[in-house]
C-alpha cells in the first residue's frame, strides 16, 4: 500500500454481463440478488471505510433515495457540473491524486470509491488497491457498464470468493502496482 494516500477500495455490484446499472440509472435489479437478511459483507466493508468518493451519477440515483444511505461517513463528490450537494456530501473538482493526497493528510485510512466512470478514472490513475465485485445472477442485456475504457490493463490478483444461496457470487481482488 502506498504510505502517501489512504487504501482505496471498490466495492460493487454487477450483473453476470457486466452492467451496474439500467441504461437509465435504475437499480431496481439489484433486489433480485438480495435474500432475507444476508448484506453479503456490506456491512463490515462501510465500517472498515473513513470516506467515499461517489461519481456524480451515483450521487443523483443515491441522492434521491428516501433515506441517505452513507450515514456518518464522509461523502465526496466528484464533479465539475454540480454546484451544490446535499448537506451529507461534499464537492470535489480537481485531480484524483491531489484529492487522495488531501484525505491522507486530513488522517484518512481507507476510502470506497462507487461509480462506474470514477472506478475507470481511479484504476487508471493507478490509486486503487483493492475490488470487490457482486456479481449478481440476472443477465441485464444492456444497461451502464462496470468499467469504462480504459487506456491500459490492470492486472489483480483474485483473494477470495464467496458464493451465495440468492446467487450472487462475491470476488475480491488486489490490483497489481506495477514499479
Amino acid at each position: 500500500m502506498n504510505e502517501t494516500r489512504p487504501k482505496i477500495s471498490i466495492y460493487i455490484a454487477t450483473s453476470i454481463d457486466g452492467y451496474i446499472a439500467r441504461k437509465d440509472g435504475n437499480l431496481d435489479w439489484l433486489q433480485y440478488g438480495h435474500t432475507g437478511n444476508e448484506d453479503y459483507g456490506f456491512k463490515n466493508f462501510i465500517n472498515s471505510i473513513d470516506a467515499l468518493i461517489l461519481g456524480r451519477n451515483t450521487y443523483e440515483v443515491v441522492s434521491d433515495f428516501d433515506e441517505w444511505p452513507y450515514k456518518g461517513k464522509r461523502v465526496i463528490v466528484l464533479s465539475n457540473t454540480l454546484n451544490d450537494a446535499r448537506k451529507e456530501a461534499e464537492l470535489f473538482r480537481g485531480q484524483l491524486a491531489d484529492l487522495t493526497s488531501m484525505l491522507h493528510s486530513e488522517g484518512i485510512k481507507r476510502v470506497w470509491v462507487d461509480g462506474g466512470i470514477t472506478v475507470s478514472k481511479f484504476l487508471e490513475a493507478g490509486l486503487v488497491d483493492d475490488i470487490t465485485i457482486s456479481v449478481i445472477a440476472m443477465v441485464l442485456g444492456s444497461g451502464i457498464p462496470l468499467f469504462s475504457t480504459m487506456n491500459r490493463e490492470h492486472k489483480c490478483r483474485l483473494i477470495s470468493t464467496q458464493s451465495y444461496p440468492s446467487g450472487l457470487v462475491q470476488l475480491k481482488y488486489e490490483v497489481a502496482h506495477d514499479g
